[in-house]
């Protein structure tokens, strides 16, 4: 087993349609030095050759500022069910230049269960196992993998986490959702408790750390070496320096409309210099708008959401935003 230390223990999820070298140098930069420990590419999926390298290259994107310190280990994640190509693929991820390769069985998405990727691999242990090992195998830097807790139930969930410790990962993250469970179902983090008790690798745990109060949460009451946080980046993208600043006992520092907009901006322009269209920006940022709303980032722009989001041009949408006033933004 491959060595492998997030510092601090706080990972940036992958998240499919999110996690882009965009969103994720963005964030990784505006949280500052010392809050992430950890990041991850969306699920890249393998079928039955490996991937390119120069796309496997194009996905990681350039080292974030804060990864050239050294402080933030950025992966590719992998998904698939060929071990074979999987492994080829995760020796040209280290090429391209990964910290580290993470395997995705927890991915819920129907067209994904339905090819046997993601987490329909959690309904056959044994295979789930052999692509950890032949890839462990394969790999020249550490392998990680992340889980769901099951499909239906989880009575195979302390199985699994045997299996995927004994094929030689470096780090277990668990979701402590099943498949099943809609994101509006609150984790049992309970799953992660018993995962901690039968496995000595360090374990991730993910689900509703979408606030600094239930980050730290998470680490007191589930005895996780580390917090892995995915839509509470979204609805917050400042939400481990909102943590840092928590233990540090710090005051929270206020975003006010300007700053957003200044965020959504950078976004957009990071997006278009990476080739995206105008037409995919705009998704990308009404994705984000949609998300900082729902965490009471911009609450007054509620009330003129649909308005907002039938704009057509990204110029006309950020200018709309900004019109808001700072009262719409939440003071300590």
């Amino acid at each position: 087993m491959s060595a492998l230390r997030f510092d601090p223990p706080l990972y940036l999820a992958p998240m499919e349609g999110v996690t882009d070298a965009s969103f994720r140098s963005l964030v990784l930069e505006e949280n500052g030095p010392g809050t992430v420990g950890a990041a991850c590419t969306e699920f890249l999926r393998v079928t039955d050759h490996p991937l390119p390298l120069e796309f496997l290259r194009k996905e990681l994107g350039p080292p974030p500022q804060q990864d050239r310190a050294g402080l933030v280990q950025v992966g590719i994640q992998l998904m698939g069910n060929k071990p074979d190509a999987i492994a080829e693929t995760s020796v040209l991820a280290a090429e391209a230049g990964a910290a580290f390769v993470d395997l995705n069985f927890g991915c819920p998405a129907p067209r994904v269960f339905q090819h046997c990727a993601g987490s329909a691999l959690l309904a056959d242990p044994q295979l789930l196992e052999r692509v950890v090992r032949t890839v462990v195998e394969a790999c020249p830097i550490p392998v990680t993998a992340k889980i769901r807790s099951g499909i239906e139930h989880d009575r195979d969930l302390e199985d699994i986490a045997k299996r995927v410790e004994q094929a030689g990962a470096s780090v277990l993250s668990v979701h402590a959702r099943l498949r099943a469970d809609r994101y509006s179902d609150p984790s049992d983090w309970e799953r992660l408790r018993r995962v901690r008790k039968v496995v000595s690798l360090p374990i991730y745990g993910n689900g509703d750390a979408n606030s600094p109060e239930n980050i730290a949460r998470m680490f007191a009451e589930t005895g996780c070496d580390g917090v892995m946080v995915g839509r509470g980046a979204m609805a917050n993208p400042w939400i481990f320096r909102d943590y840092a600043r928590r233990l540090a006992e710090l005051p929270k520092i206020e975003m006010g409309v300007a700053q957003i907009v200044s965020w959504m901006g950078d976004y957009e322009r990071r997006m278009l210099e990476r080739g995206a269209t105008p037409h995919q920006a705009l998704g990308r940022l009404k994705q984000a708008f949609k998300a900082l709303v729902k965490g009471a980032m911009l609450p007054a722009a509620e009330e003129q959401r649909k308005e907002f989001l039938r704009l057509q041009a990204g110029d006309d949408f950020l200018q709309a935003i900004a019109g808001l006033s700072d009262s719409s933004v939440p003071q300590s």
